[in-house]
């Protein structure tokens, strides 16, 4: 077998499959299938919604594929053939050694034969995760321009202002379609009809860890003046606010009691969308820490000004730099979950090397 960090000929490469490999080639990626093993191949370079490296020990392939391939890894599955990785660089193919099936999603089952689909998404891992050097070489980011954090101005005077500069900026990418104006079926408090406005045709902005209910779903909870208006995904907690007030108290159902988060909804609006633009970004770090190594960490952040949140630790507290939110949720004994969260890998690339993280992909 080719050492790992080996540089090789594209030929050697395949090669490696077995005498008379079979070879077929899918966007940015080629597969060599033999009687020894079947080979992946991906090419050099960033490309976040397609086959490639993805960060120093994992490489994603995405469909379409090859349906020769999806067919080899499945009978590779069988026959416990190796899945043996490379990345195709200007000098020739990096081997990474032996890949692991982390996590696959097929297609659906056809009904009529009770065969699996397709393989539609696969994560591949292997043991030893490439040096920084490497990762450059396999995995260039260019530097693109980055949302700026100027919105933090407004927080002390004009919270829905802040939020609705945060998610402009933060999600410049995500198409914005002609969409009607969003209709609620009853009063409900001006920065909550305003975050709506900002989300209209964009279901992105409402959550898709935790989520804001659309206009047309609010209710009053049973026997009370109060209406549910966010809740968390797998039903832990549920928000609700007094409609008729201009910027109400947020309050959570879901523990042993009632609470009261420490910002009204204007606060709280904003720190949902800083939770969720971390939760659900591209490009992330995680790592659990003691409140020491957060301190050292965030010292080159910005504080976001706002009373620590309830959700999803207690306290949990936000930092900024451009381009990137930093979410900190303490949970007591089992540590600080630090998250970090970027729509361009480049912002999240600096923070590679500042703690031993458990995931990260910038």
């Amino acid at each position: 077998m080719i050492e790992g960090w080996s540089v090789v000929p594209v030929r050697a490469a395949v090669e490696a499959a077995g005498p008379n490999a079979e070879v077929v080639h899918g966007d940015g990626v080629t597969f060599a299938h033999g009687a020894d093993a079947l080979v992946v191949i991906a090419d050099a370079g960033d490309r976040p919604h397609g086959n490639a490296v993805d960060n120093a020990n994992t490489l994603m392939l995405r469909e379409p594929l090859p349906s020769e391939a999806t067919q080899w890894i499945d009978s590779k599955n069988k026959s416990g053939k190796p899945l043996l990785g490379f990345v195709r660089m200007v000098d020739g193919c990096l081997a990474l050694g032996e890949l692991y099936q982390a996590c696959s999603i097929y297609g659906g089952t056809d009904p009529s034969t009770g065969r699996t689909g397709l393989l539609t998404f696969a994560r591949l891992t292997w043991d030893k995760g490439l040096p920084p050097d490497l990762l450059d070489k396999v995995l260039p980011t260019p530097a693109l321009p980055v949302p700026g954090i100027d919105w933090l101005d407004d927080v002390p005077q004009d919270l829905t202002r802040a939020l609705r500069s945060f998610l402009i900026g933060w999600y410049a990418d995500v198409p914005m379609p002609p969409a009607p104006p969003p209709r609620a079926a009853m009063t409900l408090p001006p920065p909550l009809l305003a975050f709506h406005d900002i989300a209209a045709g964009r279901e992105e902005l409402l959550g898709r860890q935790d989520f804001i209910e659309p206009l047309d779903e609010i209710e009053y909870l049973e026997d009370e003046p109060l209406v549910v208006f966010a809740a968390e995904n797998q039903g832990v907690w549920v928000a609700s606010i007094d409609p008729t007030d201009d910027d109400p108290v947020v309050w959570y159902d879901g523990g042993p009691e009632r609470l009261r988060e420490r910002e009204r909804l204007s606060g709280f609006l904003l720190q949902f969308a800083l939770n969720e633009a971390v939760n659900t970004a591209p490009f992330s770090g995680f790592a659990t820490i003691t409140p020491e190594v957060l301190d050292r960490f965030v010292e080159d952040l910005v504080p976001v000004p706002l009373q620590p949140m309830r959700v999803p630790g207690d306290p949990t507290r936000h930092w900024v730099a451009p381009g990137l939110v930093a979410m900190a949720a303490d949970y007591g004994e089992s540590g600080i979950w630090l998250s970090v969260g970027s729509r361009q890998r480049s912002a999240l690339r600096p923070l590679r090397s500042r703690l031993d993280w458990e995931h990260f992909n910038g």
